[in-house]
């Protein structure tokens, strides 16, 4: 509700009436004490061991500096941050962005390797087309400086409005379609691909409840233990029946040791007769 009244007081209907302003203002304050009243209440159940868990230290983050910055005009546009606090509060949005941290070690692994392609790329345009812009056969100043390339390349990474830039470089580089074509290949569809494949791979290996949550058929641990309690009642019967035939196969023994044991006694004394 806090992120939509944001939303809002953007509006001209808004920003253009002091006296509404101002009401958006006292709306928002209210919501900033809520918020602090509930990290308080939490700060006295967990103690100290608030700072342990990540998405509380995360949510005093957002209020102390909502708090701290809540006069500097500036800083009062990143308040509209505070709606992220609504990933502590649904355990879905949770899952997924545990899920994207864990991957973080091969994303960077992946940003490394892109960002070595872009130096490669960024170099040998530079070298290539950097004369274009002061000899004005480009409209725009694509690659007269590292910097200025980066940017290019970064564009032309996303695809947007690549084919023109290089229909410019074309027109006077006839072969220079070759890196261009080269580059996207290689930056726009197998690295962009792997970084989203790589995000896929760490969705589907969330545990098999948290899918289950992911995909709303999850049932709670109370369902879960009473379904198995039939189950439980049965394995306790088994257990009994088969202790009661352990005991009955226990006395069968014993009086079978018992017989064998009259036997050799009654064979001791018939020797000791016959020897005597």
């Amino acid at each position: 509700v806090n992120a939509i009244m944001m939303g809002i007081g953007t509006f001209d209907f808004v920003t253009e009436n002091p006296e509404r302003e101002e009401r958006f203002e006292l709306v928002d304050k209210i919501f900033l004490i809520i918020f602090t009243v509930e990290l308080a209440l939490q700060f006295l159940y967990h103690g100290l061991r608030l700072f342990l868990d990540g998405w509380l230290v995360f949510d005093f983050a957002i209020i102390v500096l909502s708090w701290a910055f809540a006069e500097a005009q500036i800083i009062r546009a990143f308040r509209i941050f505070r709606a992220l606090r609504l990933i502590t509060r649904v355990e879905v949005m949770r899952n997924l962005v545990v899920a994207l941290f864990s991957v973080m070690p091969r994303m960077a692994a992946i940003g490394l390797l892109l960002l070595l392609i872009f130096y490669i790329f960024a170099v040998m345009f530079t070298q290539l087309f950097k004369d274009m812009w002061e000899e004005e056969q480009t409209e725009y100043d694509y690659f007269s400086r590292l910097d200025r390339t980066f940017f290019t390349l970064f564009q032309i990474m996303t695809l947007d409005a690549w084919a023109d830039v290089a229909r410019d470089v074309m027109a006077v580089y006839p072969w220079a379609w070759v890196p261009f074509i080269a580059f996207v290949i290689i930056s726009g569809f197998i690295v962009v691909n792997l970084i989203i494949a790589v995000i896929c791979d760490a969705i589907s290996a969330l545990h098999e409840d948290e899918r289950a949550k992911l995909h709303g058929t999850y049932e709670s641990e109370s369902e879960d233990i009473e379904d198995d309690e039939p189950d439980s009642e049965e394995q306790i019967k088994a257990l009994e029946a088969q202790v009661e035939e352990l005991t009955r196969i226990q006395e069968s023994t014993m009086m079978t040791l018992e017989y064998f044991t009259q036997q050799l006694q009654m064979v001791h004394l018939q020797q000791n007769q016959t020897d005597s």
